[in-house]
C-alpha cells in the first residue's frame, strides 16, 4: 500500500518503496537482537544477519526464516525497541512478498473473496458469497457492495466487516440513535487492501487502495468512520497520499462526541480495554476507549505480565502457539476484570474464538446496553 511504511515517496508502488527501505535498514542494523527479544511469535534460532540477508532481493529464504515469516503477525512490537528506528515488521513483510507464491492455505483462504476486479473462479465464489449474505440478511442487503451515489457529510466505512452482521446492525442502530446523517461504503469489493498488504501481496494492496480512494472521492465526505483498525490505517494513508481534508474516526470516537444522547449510568463493573496493534493505549482511539469504559463502568488495568496482547489474527493460524498465547493473555485479564472490551473489530472477532471465562465484548456493545437497560425509578 503506497506509503504505508510512513517513509519515502508515497507515490511509489509499495514493492519498490519497501525494496529500497529494507536495503537501507540492513545497512543501519547493529544486530543488537532487541527486535527478536520482544517478538512474541514462535521462531527457530537464526542470526539477525541471516534475517537481514533474507530480506534482500535475489537472496534465498532459509526454511527456518520462512517459517518465522509466516508466523509473524505484524504486531509491530519490534519497532519501538530498535535503537536505529528500523521497521523490522516491514522487513519481514517484504520477505512475505518474496514468498507470496508459497503462502500457507490460511493466508490464501483469507484473501479468497477480498478485493475488487476478481476474475475466474474467485469472482464466482465472491459473487456466490455476496448473494447468500444478501438473501439471509435482507435488512442489510441495501448496504452490501454499494457505492454511495450522493455526497455524504459522514461516510461509514465498515469495509469487509459489513458482513459481521451483529456489529453492523449495532453500529447502524447507534448512528441512527444520535441522528447521524450518513452513507455506507462496505463489502469485500471495497476492501481497503490491508489484508493483502500484511500478507505481502503488494500489487493487490495498491490496487485496493486506489479503488477505495475513487469510491471515497465520489461521495466527498467530511468524516469517515470505521470500526476496524486496519481500515482506519488505510483511510489515513489515502488522506496523506491524495491530500484529502477528511477527519477519520473510529465509530466509538464519534459516538463519544454524542455521549449526552446516551443514559448516564454505570451498567457494568470492572472492564479491561484490549489495545490492538494499531489502536494502542496512548492513541486517540485507545484514550477514547478508556473514557467510554469509565462512562459506563470501572476501568481495570491491562495485564503487564504478558509478552503480547496481539489477537494473533494476521498470521492466519500458521503459528501453532497462537491459541496458547491468547489463553495466557485472557487468563491474565481475568485476574484484573471479568470483561475485556475490544476497541478493534478484528481483535474482537479473533478473541471471541477462544474458549475462556472472560466475557469479550465489542466497545459498541456498551452504548447499546445503555440504551437497552431499563431506567430505575430514581432515574425516571
Amino acid at each position: 500500500m503506497n506509503g504505508q511504511t510512513g517513509n519515502g515517496n508515497e507515490s511509489e508502488p509499495t514493492k519498490v518503496l519497501l525494496q529500497r527501505k529494507v536495503s537501507e535498514y540492513s545497512k543501519h542494523c547493529i544486530e543488537c537482537n532487541r527486535c527478536m527479544d520482544v517478538c512474541p511469535v514462535t521462531k527457530e534460532p537464526f542470526s539477525i544477519k541471516d534475517l537481514n540477508i533474507a530480506t534482500q532481493e535475489g537472496q534465498s529464504v532459509p526454511l527456518n526464516i520462512r517459517e518465522f515469516t509466516f508466523h509473524c503477525m505484524q504486531c509491530g512490537k519490534c519497532v519501538p525497541v530498535c535503537p536505529k528506528g528500523i521497521h523490522r515488521d516491514h522487513m519481514v513483510r517484504y520477505i512475505k512478498y518474496k514468498l507470496r507464491g508459497k503462502t500457507p492455505w490460511g493466508y490464501k483462504r483469507y484473501l479468497l473473496i477480498k478485493g475488487p476486479n476478481q476474475t475466474g473462479s474467485r469472482r464466482i465464489i465472491q459473487q456466490l458469497f455476496i448473494r447468500s449474505k444478501k438473501l439471509t440478511n435482507k435488512d442489510l442487503a441495501c448496504f452490501m457492495e454499494t457505492i454511495p451515489e450522493k455526497k455524504a457529510d459522514v461516510l461509514f466505512y465498515p469495509g469487509c466487516y459489513i458482513y459481521s452482521m451483529r456489529t453492523m446492525r449495532q453500529a447502524l442502530r447507534l448512528l441512527n440513535h444520535i441522528g447521524c446523517c450518513y452513507k455506507v461504503l462496505g463489502g469485500v469489493t471495497a476492501c481497503c487492501g490491508a489484508p493483502h498488504l500484511l500478507q505481502g501481496e503488494f500489487d493487490l494492496a495498491d490496487e485496493c487502495l486506489e479503488q477505495l480512494y475513487q469510491k471515497i472521492k465520489a461521495c466527498d465526505p467530511r468524516i469517515i468512520l470505521t470500526a476496524c483498525a486496519e481500515c482506519f490505517e488505510a483511510v489515513e494513508q489515502i488522506k496523506k497520499k491524495y491530500n484529502m481534508n477528511i477527519e477519520t474516526l473510529s465509530v466509538a470516537q464519534y459516538l463519544l462526541r454524542y455521549q449526552d444522547k446516551f443514559p448516564v449510568k454505570k451498567i457494568r463493573g470492572k472492564m479491561t480495554v484490549h489495545d490492538s496493534c494499531r489502536f494502542h493505549a496512548r492513541s486517540p482511539q485507545g484514550v477514547a476507549a478508556r473514557e467510554i469504559v469509565l462512562f459506563f463502568g470501572d476501568l481495570a488495568l491491562s495485564p503487564n505480565d504478558q509478552p503480547s496482547c496481539c489477537c494473533s489474527q494476521w498470521n492466519h493460524g500458521s503459528d501453532p502457539n497462537n491459541g496458547l498465547r491468547r489463553e495466557n493473555y485472557l487468563a491474565a485479564v481475568k485476574n484484573n476484570a471479568p470483561t475485556l472490551v475490544c476497541n478493534c473489530l478484528t481483535c474482537y472477532e479473533e478473541l471471541k474464538k477462544t474458549y475462556t471465562d472472560v466475557e469479550i465484548i465489542d466497545i459498541l456493545e456498551l452504548f447499546e446496553e445503555a440504551l437497552n437497560t431499563p431506567e430505575t425509578p430514581e432515574e425516571r
